[in-house]
């Protein structure tokens, strides 16, 4: 990472004898509400869970001229704040110290002081060279000192000024709570119950009068990354527009043929017949994928243009390979879950979920799928999980190898790009050609995903004859071989999988070791009980409301499917019933995942 991407540091302190609740919450709110950035590279959160005198020392130095903001959330007051010691056992750090330690930070923009009454701590801040401060002036409560800063987070997150950021924040705590006072816990070193209580919000923002104050009230979250590797202003070589496909398709031939028999076969007759059809190398491919990536394969294959079109299909086809993973492996994680429920998750692991549960639709095209792969994943392996895709064991590895850092970060900056509408019509052609490059190595790198297949199960019957073992037939879709089209088929199986539902599976003649990927994988038409074909959807966001979800069409992405729909007859029972039995699945995911 560069030395000149900004760090926001948080301390946080508990005390053994006079415990905060809401402390914990504070911390992974306001992660929540920053790791977007933190995952871009666009800042670096620290935090210190614990944090003692050393500790911040130790990162002040280390982190020296790069702290844009210094967040305490703890016991405090007017000249010291309660910061742990190495053995647990409270310790107090002296204003002006502290003050001085900060006051060397040059790019240190804001001290957040999310304690009791540490208004008095902001003169020594600002004779030490602080910008601005927030702070409080009279004890403030647990519960609404952790709703303050979740809310200043959150609009900072939005790309809102610390001073619209903390307007935001005051209004909100005026809004819920008018003159309510009536608490329980405050963030006070010492606070009787007889003292009175505030009569007025507590947090003001004040700026140091003897420096320029719109600097910092104007700063916010930067919006690119110190590591940005779109390259703008690439010369192309008029010819550039001839190569389109040939080296994604050249690659992927080699790379599937080394996980898919009959891609090998024809890889091996055409070197033994020393030359290739084109046509015939393109389906083998594409048909050899699961549906949902062969069909993004396959439109790109059959696009000859270079315009935005192809840009957001070279994309689109990306995002739909991490999505895939990732819904694999969030079904994993739900099983692993219910089956040990007192499995501790971890916070980070945890806040990363939330954010999943938190997409919507302006969210949802520059969300990380990546990182919340590489945190299921790693609690998985941690807790020896048999992955479904055991290939994912050495991905982890092999995805963060310089080129492929690069080339998922290229795809991350170009979605954003993409989304905030800042791709000018002179720099497609170069665009496609960086991310068809850096889609071929990342498709190679999970080439593996060709060995499995998707089914939706349409139908299952229950077959039992008189001194005969029972039998269930299963009427599916076997949802790969895009260019042949789909067909429902009949097959019995000595157990059963899962009715209404697409499931993974490692072979299509044996039904026992398969992956149930609702609520995240769907098919439309088993909404409509259509059981002659498929039309899957993968979730994309949850609707406004929070209540509803928003699925997006593999086929057409500029299709979205909501669940439950705005309005059903009463005619729609059986929809009705499978809808609901979505909404659940997912209320139940949550509930397992992250409580």
């Amino acid at each position: 990472m560069s030395e000149f991407v900004p760090v926001v540091f948080l301390a946080f302190s508990d005390d053994r004898d006079s415990h905060l609740p809401m402390i914990a919450a504070e911390r992974r709110e306001i992660f929540h509400a920053l790791q977007d950035f933190d995952d871009r590279n666009f800042i670096k959160v620290l935090k210190e869970e614990g944090a003692s005198i050393n500790a911040l020392f130790e990162t002040c130095n280390r982190y020296r001229d790069r702290i844009a903001i210094f967040h305490y959330g703890g016991h405090a007051d007017g000249t010291r704040l309660q910061l742990q010691a190495s053995s647990g056992a409270a310790e107090s750090a002296g204003a002006a110290g502290l003050a001085q330690l900060l006051g060397l930070q040059k790019s240190l923009q804001l001290v957040f002081l999310n304690g009791c009454a540490t208004l008095d701590q902001v003169r020594v801040l600002f004779a030490a060279g602080v910008k601005a401060v927030i702070a409080t002036s009279v004890p403030v409560s647990d519960g609404m000192a952790k709703e303050f800063a979740q809310q200043f987070y959150h609009a900072l997150a939005k790309r809102a000024t610390i001073q619209e950021a903390f307007r935001t924040a005051k209004a909100y705590v005026a809004t819920r709570y008018g003159n309510a006072r009536e608490v329980e816990e405050f963030r006070a070193l010492h606070w009787a119950a007889s003292d009175a209580k505030p009569k007025e919000l507590p947090w003001g923002l004040y700026v140091n009068p003897d420096l320029p104050a719109q600097g910092a009230l104007a700063w916010m979250l930067p919006k690119v990354s110190e590591h940005q590797v779109i390259v703008r202003g690439a010369v192309v070589a008029p010819d550039a527009g001839g190569k389109l496909n040939v080296h994604l398709v050249q690659a992927l031939f080699n790379a599937v043929a080394q996980h898919s028999a009959e891609v090998a076969a024809f890889w091996e007759a055409a070197k033994v017949a020393k030359r290739q059809d084109l046509r015939m190398v393109r389906q083998q491919i594409f048909d050899a994928y699961p549906t949902p990536i062969g069909e993004q394969l396959r439109k790109l294959f059959a696009g000859n243009s270079i315009d935005e079109d192809r840009l957001r299909q070279l994309l689109f086809t990306y995002e739909t390979l991490l999505q895939l993973i990732c819904y694999v492996l969030l079904s994993q994680l739900w099983d692993k879950r219910l089956a040990d429920a007192a499995l501790p998750l971890g916070e980070d692991r945890v806040v990363r979920c939330r954010s999943f549960f938190s997409l919507s639709a302006d969210t949802q095209p520059t969300f990380d799928y990546v990182t919340l792969i590489a945190a299921v994943l790693a609690f998985l392996t941690e807790n020896g999980v048999e992955l479904f895709f055991p290939e994912l064991a050495s991905l982890d590895a092999e995805w963060r190898k310089q080129e492929l850092v690069a080339a998922h970060a290229f795809m991350e900056e170009m979605r954003a790009e993409l989304a905030r509408g800042r791709v000018t019509a002179n720099e497609i052609k170069s665009f496609c050609l960086q991310a068809e490059t850096h889609l071929t190595a990342i498709m190679v790198s999970a080439a593996f995903v060709v060995r499995y297949k998707l089914a939706t199960v349409k139908r299952i019957d229950f077959i039992k004859s008189r001194g005969q073992p029972a039998e269930y037939r299963h009427t599916q879709v076997i949802l790969d071989r895009v260019s042949a089209g789909l067909m429902a088929v009949s097959e019995v199986y000595p157990t059963y999988a899962e009715s209404d539902a697409i499931i993974l599976l490692k072979r299509t003649d044996d039904i026992q070791d398969f992956l149930s990927l609702a609520p995240f994988v769907i098919d439309e038409n088993s909404l409509s009980l259509d059981p002659n074909s498929a039309k899957v959807h993968f979730f994309s966001h949850f609707g406004p409301s929070g209540d509803s979800y928003v699925f997006r069409s593999i086929a057409a992405p500029q299709d979205l499917l909501t669940v439950p729909a705005a309005a059903a007859s009463d005619e729609d029972a059986e929809r009705q019933s499978v809808e609901a039995r979505l909404k659940a699945q997912f209320e139940e995911f949550k509930r397992v995942v992250c409580a």
